[in-house]
């Protein structure tokens, strides 16, 4: 099933033309109108449950000027209102996780304004310090428990969110797991759109608007198949169809999002880890 959907991945990449999509000549504020009342239908384009939520439960700063960095995290484990350096924000109120139980071909996911699955439990910290914060959380069909663990890194201004997934079964699972990212460079919705297989940044050039951008990146060697890349939508991943609106970049003046995506193998009762991280451009 791996090499399936390994397959899927390297399908996708090479079935997209990697030329990127040109400015027509609409001028800037037409097209953030224009974005705007996109992100606003994409709200309504996935489901949301009770228990979902933009309000931030933790806040973390640190640095000053060009290394400054402050994020909040609400009570579900979604990273909001990313600000580095000073006074650049970059994500608002659509961040979060979510996986394809491969087995089974149930999707669960949480990006706060951009929808979220009704099969959560409502999420536990574990912990909480000035620099980090743990957070669980278990499906309510009881399969799985995910536990995030968000710190600060103040020496090179960045975010790093350690996934783990349990399984929480008897027999071996394989998922997709995948972080989202509504990413709005410089506080505008029209931005640079690109990826490599480790990242995936939304940037506004000098010249376009801005100097400033965020990438969502994979953190350290990972021993599963991973994949960063863009959407060309602001609207939150699919879990079991990731790559409905995957893009190939560059993309100028285009309302889109980051995706990292994993797919792992997880033992009966055992756990897994991913790391991703949020840094500034």
């Amino acid at each position: 099933m791996k090499k399936l959907y390994l397959a899927v991945i390297l399908f996708s990449l090479s079935s997209l033309s990697f030329a990127g999509t040109l400015s027509n000549g609409i001028d800037n504020s037409q097209q953030q109108r224009a974005a705007a009342s996109q992100k606003a239908e994409s709200s309504q384009a996935l489901p949301h449950s009770p228990l979902s939520t933009d309000v931030c439960s933790f806040t973390f700063t640190s640095g000053a000027n060009n290394t400054f960095l402050q994020y909040c995290v609400t009570a579900n484990g979604n990273v909001l209102d990313v600000v580095t350096p000073l006074s650049q924000q970059h994500i608002f109120g659509r961040e979060g996780y979510g996986f394809c139980d491969i087995n089974s071909g149930t999707e669960y996911f949480d990006y706060a304004d951009a929808g979220d699955t009704l099969n959560w439990n409502p999420a536990t910290v574990v912990s909480h310090s000035a620099t980090k914060v743990k957070i669980a959380r278990t499906t309510n069909d009881g399969i799985w428990t995910l536990t995030q663990t968000i710190s600060q890194s103040a020496a090179t201004s960045s975010i790093k969110v350690s996934m783990t997934l349990k399984n929480n079964t008897l027999v071996d699972r394989e998922v997709q797991l995948s972080r989202f990212a509504d990413i709005d460079a410089d506080g505008t919705v029209s931005n640079t759109v690109d990826s490599t297989i480790n990242d995936a940044m939304l940037f506004n050039s000098i010249g376009r608007g801005g100097s400033f951008g965020l990438a969502l990146q994979n953190v350290g060697t990972s021993p599963f198949t991973y994949l960063g890349f863009i959407q060309n939508t602001p609207a939150g991943v699919l879990s079991c169809t990731p790559f409905t609106h995957q893009a190939i970049g560059p993309l100028v003046n285009t309302d889109g999002s980051a995706v990292m995506t994993y797919i792992i193998t997880i033992p009966k009762g055992a756990s897994k880890t991913v790391n991703v991280g949020y840094r500034g451009l």
